[in-house]
């Protein structure tokens, strides 16, 4: 009977290779200090995941887009006039009800990421339904768009474990966190008064990988003066591929 339950037990995991050490990305800015990720760090380095760049005034600006809230075509003009490029990691629902939205991020020379077909936990996935999910994004994007989708990954709502990372690195995707965040995904709410203005101001450091969403109001009516006051301020806007 042991030996049966042994057996059961191998194949679970062997089924669905999951770990215990489970983690939900998120750090605390202090001021315009560099944050450290503590404990994640070594875990990212190790497995090809990052979350900051090196301490220059080089910064990465980067957008969440799980649905299209009415906001990102501003967001695309703002990047337009200010001669800045981003990275939009897209899920399944947004490339399937934006899709020219998403053809436009490509015409303006943007990176597109993947932000996974169905937006699912991967510490709660077996190895198989990650890379089923991820790919399933690959594949709908190479059917709509004619391209293929970058290797860039973030993975869904910032939740990951040594397993996830490392089969995202085994298999050449490269995960990719942040290091500046605030509260701006809820979808019908607005601040106001360069609410997301001000977030960035007060927490911007060198190597900034900024994460924003596009379904905020906020986001989409600062942006333009988020970007210009930065660059006045020294920083430069690059591209996610001069940090992996």
């Amino acid at each position: 009977m042991k030996k049966y339950i042994f057996t059961f037990i191998t194949v679970l995991f062997l089924i669905f290779g999951m770990t215990s050490n489970a983690y939900g990305f998120g750090l605390i800015n202090k001021g315009n200090a560099r944050p450290n990720a503590g404990k994640y760090d070594t875990i990212l380095k190790e497995n090809g995941g990052v979350y900051i760049g090196a301490d220059t005034k080089d910064i990465y600006l980067t957008f969440d887009c799980g649905y299209e809230n009415g906001h990102t075509p501003m967001i695309l003009e703002a990047l337009r006039k200010t001669n800045t490029k981003a990275i939009f990691f897209i899920t399944g629902h947004y490339l399937n009800s934006a899709t020219d939205i998403v053809k436009e991020m490509v015409a303006d020379g943007h990176i597109v990421g993947n932000h996974t077909f169905s937006h699912k936990d991967f510490t709660k996935s077996s190895n198989e339904e990650i890379l089923k999910d991820i790919k399933k994004l690959e594949d709908a994007y190479l059917e709509k768009i004619g391209a293929k989708l970058s290797h860039y990954v973030r993975p869904p709502r910032g939740e990951f474990d040594e397993r996830s990372l490392k089969l995202l690195k085994d298999n050449g995707y490269a995960s990719v966190f942040w290091s500046l965040a605030y509260v701006d995904w809820h979808q019908n709410m607005y601040h106001g008064d360069q609410y997301s203005l001000k977030q960035v101001k007060r927490r911007i450091h060198n190597g900034a990988i900024i994460l924003m969403h596009t379904v905020s109001k906020d986001n989409a009516v600062d942006l333009e003066q988020i970007i210009t006051q930065l660059k006045n301020d020294g920083y430069n806007f690059k591209s996610i591929q001069n940090v992996i």
